[in-house]
């Protein structure tokens, strides 16, 4: 029963904390944008764009209020870890579709001026120098070298030396370190070179709001990728002394330091992610000083290289990543091969270790 509580509190904060950030999300955007749309700077302040923020949160607490009943009754019903997992994909999934929803009234709603407002429209596609590369290429460095370095650590290690442990087990720790912490400070230094996305006019601050956003999300990710690769690193040498030493069970010499390092990260991400939102809000739009004289440009303005509102395609623009139009941060562009490629890596990156998990926990079991 113990279990079940402690499962069930971790869903319900779960459940909280992703339904508070869908609301607020909406909210934050760069003026001119609705769920996904540019509809233009003026029509974002009339009631009809009003009314579907209101449909937005409730549809939200609705679905927060879903997914918890959902959790708690698999819970109740003695399978509390499934659902801590259904609650989660229920909330995820049907949040989804109602951002789909959402985001066809808003197509409908936009202007027909919106439309035009990018054909006129020009912005530089870097515009700048990247700040904050060099953290994100420090990033890198290390965990590349640290990973590689425990990689191989449990490699030799295990030539002869462990008790009756498969291979396997032994490897997917390190091999988790070794595809995640990468991919993480890879991350970081697309982010550090992303479009920025300038408004048009005069005395919009535009330039100064995404070097600073840009700047805080590239050492926001860079700092994530380090603590990642801290925290597998040194969870990866525990397991292989452990297998050394010949100890089945790990008991508390594994889950306590997981849970320690575990707690950190997600401190530093949240008080980090609450920092952004009040201080700069998505793509610097508490910084601007937005106006219809000021309006959108680019690739932000223009609608015809938006699937959805969240995937960007466009293979005349030579930029792997630019702002979100909903959402906190940078997007791929999909019309770009190496950003293809990069998620077709990611992809297969994931399977992998999926797989290798499956396997090591039916070993493990044996």
């Amino acid at each position: 029963m113990g279990e079940a509580i402690v499962i069930n509190f971790f869903l319900t904060v779960r459940v909280l904390l992703v339904g508070g950030l869908l609301i607020i999300l909406p909210r934050i955007t760069r003026k001119g944008l609705l769920f996904g749309v540019y509809v233009g700077e003026a029509f974002a302040e009339k009631e009809a764009a009003r009314r579907l923020l209101s449909d937005w949160t409730r549809g939200c607490l609705k679905l927060m209020a879903l997914s918890l009943g959902v959790g708690y009754i698999i819970s109740l019903a003695g399978h509390s870890f499934a659902g801590n997992l259904t609650g989660t994909a229920v909330l995820l999934l049907s949040a989804f579709v109602l951002y789909l929803r959402i985001y066809s009234k808003a197509r409908e709603l936009a202007p027909p001026e919106a439309s035009h407002q990018a054909a006129t429209a020009t912005a530089p596609l870097v515009g700048g120098k990247p700040t904050g590369t060099g953290l994100a290429k420090l990033a890198v460095g290390v965990c590349l070298t640290l990973s590689v370095a425990v990689f191989v650590y449990a490699l030799v290690s295990f030539e002869g030396s462990w008790t009756g442990r498969p291979f396997i087990t032994v490897m997917f720790l390190p091999s988790v370190n070794l595809v995640v912490s990468p991919l993480c400070a890879v991350i970081a230094l697309l982010t550090a070179c992303a479009k920025r996305s300038i408004r048009g006019g005069f005395g919009s601050r535009s330039i100064e709001a995404q070097d600073s956003f840009r700047t805080t999300i590239t050492r926001l990710t860079s700092w994530t990728a380090l603590i990642v690769c801290a925290t597998l690193t040194i969870l990866s040498i525990q397991i292989i002394h452990l297998g050394l030493s010949g100890i089945r069970n790990q008991g508390g010499a594994f889950w306590i330091p997981m849970g320690l390092m575990s707690a950190i990260l997600l401190t530093f991400i949240f008080v980090n992610l609450v920092r952004i939102v009040k201080k700069y809000g998505q793509g610097g739009a508490f910084m601007e000083n937005a106006t219809v004289e000021t309006p959108l440009t680019n690739g932000l303005a223009d609608n015809s290289h938006w699937v959805l509102g969240l995937f960007f395609v466009d293979s005349d623009d030579p930029s792997i990543m630019v702002e979100k139009r909903f959402g906190l941060g940078y997007a791929l562009n999909y019309g770009n091969w190496r950003a293809i490629l990069f998620v077709a890596t990611f992809l297969v990156l994931s399977l992998t270790l999926i797989a290798l998990g499956l396997l090591a926990g039916s070993a493990g079991g044996g």
